[in-house]
């Protein structure tokens, strides 16, 4: 080949690995209503959003369904790697690149029914209790913040799928869990369960679950810039709020 052939075939080749056409891998559990794995492909209400929000910025991309400690792992380390739904804590700001908000819901402590004996009026009250979480979920992270201690008062879970089997049935002692509503429903219907055998026992306003789109440190600028730019434009021209509203009866 002569040089001037070479010259030629050089920018092409930097266009093939640029970074901002790249696929991008994306990474989540299995979480329903937000996201379902469907024997391996991908459905729900954040699903939808991110597939629309990933087509109109032109980008590449896969996801993939893993426990939700590895996809935070995952997302942490790896370039081109972005994850949902992951709630935007203050200790998680520096962490990712934040792309945008694909849902809001509030948080609280249940318990079984049945459980009478369990009274709760504050967090510091629920030391007492086991509570079971999903490790590296923003509940693990923030009840560890609270003084939490795992193997005494803490139960770490590697999905939240048999979180509430395992409460129902009350084993390793577990008392309680963090859950949202919808969350909840849906994990009861999952587990052939009803959702009247739990109930609410302590709102938590200051662990919002306001679930967003996020990607790594080292997912490239131009990525993430065309990436938040398609969310606002999602929501600017009414296409985010008509996903919302077709999901409505699901989310409620």
């Amino acid at each position: 080949m002569s040089n001037l052939r070479i010259l030629y075939c050089i920018p092409l080749l930097f266009l093939l690995v640029s970074p901002a056409t790249a696929q991008v891998r994306v990474v989540t559990e299995h979480l329903p209503p937000y996201q379902i794995d469907q024997h391996g492909e991908a459905g729900g209400f954040a699903t939808e959003l991110v597939r629309q929000t990933f087509a109109d910025a032109g980008i590449p991309y896969r996801i993939e369904f893993q426990s939700w400690s590895r996809a935070y792992q995952l997302a942490l380390r790896d370039p081109d790697t972005c994850i949902y739904s992951i709630s935007k804590s203050k200790e998680r700001q520096p962490l990712f690149q934040w792309i945008g908000e694909l849902s809001f819901n509030s948080t609280a402590i249940y318990g079984l029914s049945e459980r009478t004996d369990i009274q709760l009026q504050s967090l510091e009250q629920a030391k007492q209790y086991v509570i079971a979480v999903t490790r590296d979920d923003v509940t693990h992270h923030y009840l560890l913040a609270q003084g939490f201690i795992e193997g005494k008062n803490l139960y770490v879970l590697e999905n939240v799928a048999s979180m509430l089997n395992i409460l129902s049935g009350r084993r390793q002692g577990i008392d309680l869990v963090i859950i949202n509503e919808t969350i909840l429903k849906y994990r009861a219907v999952e587990s052939g369960l009803a959702v009247n055998e739990f109930r609410k026992l302590l709102a938590l306003p200051d662990l919002p679950l306001d679930f967003h789109l996020a990607c790594s440190m080292k997912t490239s600028t131009e990525t993430v810039r065309k990436l938040q730019s398609s969310l606002l434009k999602l929501k600017a021209d009414g296409r985010f709020k008509q996903i919302v509203e077709g999901w409505s009866e699901q989310l409620n």
